[in-house]
């Protein structure tokens, strides 16, 4: 991070913490991350320039500012895109902790008087609570063993630029103007684009299928395209283990009580990993 040429070198920024990744380096493709003896590793404050990045909506919508500013802040993190999905939030929280400090102010409105209520939640404590699922729990349906895998970054920014477009294809087909058969067609489009969408995020986290002969299919294409075909049980049973595996995610949402005196009822709150708010 620093050149001993530039006499100025030495004033360059620092790591301000030190964290462990939920995955532990695992599902990591070759050359995507850089493990240290301790397992942890350093982040740095952003930069002006990171911070520019994260307010601008083109590469935001894309992910390249993302994975841009991760490259800049965790330099053990080689390849962002291939970084698992575990890891994603624990990074976006430690990068926000060496930039402005553990405590971070939010709003949210209380569901029982619908109030607004400034709050802080601290990051440090967040991020302990950010613990990897456990991936090694194998599924046999049908002669068949399922090896899974979490999501990469990759994965989820395409998942996230899908659930957008067909935000958009939903609001054209809500046009008054438009003919019975026309949003009949794309009313059919968009339930086949959402389809297709959860068999990819299924296919996506299965890093093998083992066969009754002993031979394990890693081929992503021939994964995708085994569950387009698969039967119905089958599909169910991996859809349903899958989300058996992620439900084990720790929550995101902070326990809170309403400051208006005449409520002061206890509610949750989401806390939103939105970048441009996040960093805002």
């Amino acid at each position: 991070m620093s050149d001993s040429s530039n006499p100025l070198s030495k004033y360059f920024r620092t790591p301000k913490i030190y964290i462990k990744l939920p995955s532990e380096g695992k599902w990591y493709p070759e050359g995507a991350y850089e493990q240290t003896p301790t397992g942890e590793i350093p982040v740095y404050g952003m930069t002006a320039k990171d911070e520019l990045l994260l307010k601008t909506p083109d590469a935001l919508f894309s992910g390249q500012s993302t994975v841009d500013v991760i490259h800049s802040c965790v330099p053990n993190i080689k390849n962002a895109w291939a970084m698992p999905s575990v890891d994603v939030d624990a990074v976006l929280i430690a990068i926000r902790q060496a930039t402005y400090g553990n405590e971070m102010e939010f709003t949210s409105v209380c569901p029982h008087c619908e109030s607004k209520n400034e709050s802080a939640v601290d990051l440090g404590v967040l991020f302990t609570r950010i613990v990897a699922p456990d991936y090694k729990q194998n599924l046999k349906v049908q002669g068949l063993e399922f090896i899974f895998r979490p999501n990469t970054f990759k994965d989820i920014n395409n998942e996230s630029q899908q659930a957008y477009h067909q935000q958009k294809i939903l609001s054209v087909v809500l046009d008054e103007n438009l003919s019975e058969a026309d949003k009949s067609a794309r009313f059919s489009k968009m339930f086949t684009d959402l389809l297709d969408v959860t068999v990819q995020q299924v296919a996506s986290s299965v890093a093998g299928i083992k066969t009754e002969d002993g031979a394990i299919v890693q081929d992503p294409v021939h994964i995708h395209d085994f569950f387009k075909n698969c039967e119905k049980p089958v599909w169910e049973a991996a859809r349903g283990h899958l989300e058996k595996i992620v439900s084990t995610l720790a929550t995101k949402n902070i326990d809170l009580t309403c400051d208006n005196e005449e409520c002061q009822k206890s509610y949750t709150s989401p806390l939103l990993f939105e970048q441009s708010s996040f960093f805002g």
